[in-house]
C-alpha cells in the first residue's frame, strides 16, 4: 500500500481549479465578484475567442498592496474573513480564498493592482502556477487581472469545452445575472473587441431587463413584494402567457449572492400552479434577503449553491410572494351582496360591482367528494345529457354587455370602460366544474347505468386503476374488475354522461394520474361545455356570472388562460400601428 504523503501546492491548485474553473465563465465570475466585493463603482470585461485566449477584468476598486497580490495567489488566503463567526455571517460574494490560485495554476495570470492614495502600482505575473515575474506599473487606482491562455496546459479538459461562441455566451450570462443585483455599478462588455453590453450605474432592475429580454416581456413584468420581519422577497416576475418552453429565465438571488436552488425553483413553480401548462416556465428575477445565519453560503467551491436553515419557511415565503404579484381579476367581486338582489333577467353584468349571490350551497350542486367518500344513488337509471348551464342571476347596474360569441367558442363581453373582454367558455365552464367538485360537504350521488359497459385493460392500466380505487369510488364510480384485462363500469358521477364518464376514466389511465387534483381536472374537462358548441344569450351571461364567483377566474385547471382583456394597446400591437 502507497504512503500517504501531502501533495505538491501546484497539484492542489490544479485539483482546486477543477471545482472553481470549469471554464472561462467560471473565471469571469470569480473576477467580477472579487471586484464587487472591491467596492468597485466602474467595470469593464474584455473578452477574447470566447474566454479561452483571454478575459480580462479591469475595476476601480480599493487596490491591493504588493504583499496582498503575492497572498492573493495563495490557497485560502482571503480578506473577507477571519473567523467561524465570520464565516457563519458572510456577507461578501468570496472568501475561500481559492479562485485567484486556482486560475493561475491552468493559465498565464498578469495581476496589477494600484490602491487609491499611492502614485503606482505593481503588477505579478505566474505561468501555470509558477511565478514569472513582478515589478512596478504605472496605471489608475483599482485592479487589473488578464488571464490568458485558459487551461492551455490541461488539453484534456479543453475537450470537454463547447465553442467559442457558447463559451463566449455563457460568459456574456454570468455578466449579465451579476449585473442585474449590482444597480449601482457601471459594468461593461466586451467580446473580440465589440461592445456586447453596457450598464449604466443606477439604473432600475426594469432598465437592465430591457436589453437582454424581449420587449414584450418586459412590458408585462409584475413586481414582487413582501417583507416579513427580517425576510423579504423582492423582484420581477412575468405573466403567464408569456411562459416559454425553456426554465433558463428563473434567476434567484439570495443576499444579492446569484445561486441555483431546487427549493427556490419549486417555489416559483409552485406560485404558477394552475396558471401555466405542463412543460412551461415563467421569466422572474427573484432576491430572497434573509439574515446570514439562516443560510450556509459554504456548500461548494463556487459557491452558487446554498443551503437555508428553514426550507419550508423560505418555500412559503417565496411562493406566497409571487402568487399575490400574479392575482387579477377581471370582475370585481366583493364579499357581501348590494341590497338589490333582483332575479330578473338582464344582458349586461357589473364588472365592478358584482357581488356573489350567496352561500355557495345555492349553486347548482355538483358532487364532491369526502374524506369517508359517502354516496348516494341517483333514481334514474338510463343515460343523461351533459349538465346544462345555469340560468344566469342578474345583477344591478351597466358595466359588462355581452355581445356574442366567436366561432362558437368564445364569448365576447364590452366594459363600461370601452374594453373587451373574451372568455373561452369551455376553459371558464371547466374552472367552475373544477372548483365545484373540490367543496367538501358535499354527498356524492352515482347514477347507475341501465347496460354496465366492458373496458379493456392493459396491465400497466390494471395497476394503475388499483391505485385509484377508493378515489374513484368517492367520486361516484361503480367499477368492477371481471377477469384481469376487462373493466366493468356500472355506475358514473350524476352530472356526467356516459361517453363524458368514460372518456375521462380512459383520458385518467392514458395520462397515468394518480393524485386527486388531475383526477377531477379529468372529470372537470370531460363534463364542461365543449368549445364549437352555441350557447345563448342566457347561457353566456350565466356562465360569466359563475366564474365571477370563483377563486381563480383567470386560468383553467390545466393553466390555460379564461379571459383576454383587449384595449386599444393591445388591438394597436395586432394591426402594428405600435
Amino acid at each position: 500500500m502507497s504512503r500517504i504523503i501531502i501533495l505538491p501546492a501546484g497539484l492542489q491548485n490544479q485539483i482546486a481549479a477543477g471545482e472553481v474553473v470549469e471554464r472561462p465563465s467560471s473565471v469571469v465570475k470569480e473576477l467580477l465578484e472579487n471586484s464587487l466585493d472591491a467596492g468597485a463603482q466602474s467595470i469593464h470585461v474584455h473578452l477574447e475567442e470566447g474566454g479561452l485566449a483571454l478575459v480580462e477584468v479591469v475595476d476601480d476598486g480599493y487596490g491591493m498592496q504588493y504583499q496582498d497580490m503575492t497572498l492573493a495567489v495563495h490557497r485560502h488566503a482571503t480578506s473577507k474573513i477571519a473567523s467561524m463567526q465570520d464565516l457563519a455571517a458572510v456577507q461578501s460574494f468570496g472568501f475561500r480564498g481559492e479562485a485567484l490560485p486556482s486560475i493561475a495554476s491552468v493559465s498565464r495570470l498578469r495581476l496589477s493592482s494600484r490602491p487609491k492614495g499611492q502614485d503606482e502600482g505593481n503588477f505579478l505575473e505566474i505561468l501555470y502556477g509558477n511565478h514569472l515575474d513582478h515589478g512596478p506599473e504605472a496605471m489608475n487606482p483599482g485592479t487589473r487581472v488578464r488571464v490568458q491562455n485558459l487551461l492551455a496546459n490541461l488539453p484534456a479538459r479543453l475537450k470537454f469545452l463547447k465553442t467559442r461562441g457558447t463559451e463566449g455566451k455563457r460568459c456574456s450570462e454570468i455578466f449579465i445575472r451579476l449585473a442585474l443585483t449590482n444597480l449601482e455599478v457601471d459594468l461593461e462588455l466586451f467580446s473580440d473587441g465589440r461592445n456586447l453590453y453596457r450598464f449604466f450605474r443606477d439604473e432600475t432592475l426594469r432598465d437592465r431587463l430591457s436589453r437582454v429580454w424581449p420587449e414584450q416581456i418586459c412590458r408585462d413584468l409584475r413586481d414582487v413584494e413582501l417583507d416579513q420581519g427580517d425576510f423579504r422577497v423582492h423582484g420581477l416576475t412575468s405573466m403567464p402567457e408569456n411562459a416559454q418552453a425553456r426554465g433558463e429565465r428563473m434567476l434567484f438571488y439570495v443576499n444579492n449572492r446569484a445561486v441555483r436552488d431546487k427549493i427556490l425553483i419549486s417555489a416559483l413553480k409552485q406560485a404558477y400552479k394552475g396558471r401555466l401548462l405542463s412543460r412551461e416556465y415563467p421569466q422572474a428575477v427573484i432576491f430572497l434577503d434573509l439574515p446570514p445565519a439562516e443560510v450556509d453560503v459554504n456548500v461548494h467551491p463556487a459557491k452558487s449553491e446554498v443551503r437555508f436553515r428553514n426550507e419550508k419557511h423560505i418555500f412559503s415565503l417565496v411562493s406566497r410572494a409571487v402568487a399575490r404579484s400574479l392575482e387579477q381579476n377581471h370582475f370585481a367581486v366583493p364579499d357581501k351582496p348590494p341590497e338589490d338582489k333582483g332575479l330578473d333577467m338582464d344582458p349586461e353584468i357589473n364588472l365592478d360591482t358584482t357581488y356573489r349571490t350567496g352561500p355557495r350551497e345555492a349553486r347548482p350542486e355538483m358532487p364532491v367528494f369526502q374524506e369517508d367518500f359517502r354516496h348516494e344513488i341517483a333514481p334514474d337509471y338510463g343515460d343523461s345529457s351533459p349538465r346544462k348551464m345555469p340560468a344566469p342571476v342578474h345583477v344591478p347596474g351597466p358595466g359588462l354587455s355581452y355581445l356574442g360569441q366567436i366561432e362558437n367558442s368564445y364569448l365576447v363581453f364590452m366594459k363600461d370602460t370601452g374594453r373587451m373582454l373574451v372568455i373561452d367558455q369551455h376553459g371558464a365552464h371547466e374552472r367552475i366544474v373544477f372548483e365545484d367538485l373540490k367543496q367538501e360537504n358535499r354527498k356524492v350521488q352515482t347514477r347507475l347505468l341501465a347496460i354496465p359497459v366492458h373496458v379493456a385493460l392493459h396491465q400497466a392500466e390494471r395497476s394503475l386503476l388499483e391505485e385509484i380505487w377508493s378515489k374513484l369510488g368517492g367520486l361516484g364510480f361503480v367499477l368492477e374488475l371481471q377477469d384481469e384485462k376487462t373493466l366493468l363500469v356500472k355506475g358514473l358521477p350524476d352530472f356526467m354522461s356516459s361517453g363524458q364518464g368514460l372518456e375521462a376514466l380512459r383520458s385518467m389511465l392514458q395520462d397515468k394520474v394518480r393524485d386527486m387534483d388531475n383526477i377531477l381536472i379529468a372529470l372537470a374537462c370531460k363534463s364542461a361545455v365543449k368549445s364549437n358548441r352555441p350557447l345563448t344569450r342566457d347561457e353566456a351571461l350565466g356562465l360569466a356570472h359563475q366564474l365571477m364567483q370563483c377563486k381563480e377566474m383567470n386560468f383553467c385547471p390545466h393553466g390555460r388562460p379564461i379571459c383576454m382583456d383587449l384595449g386599444s394597446r393591445e388591438l394597436e400591437r395586432l394591426f402594428k400601428r405600435r
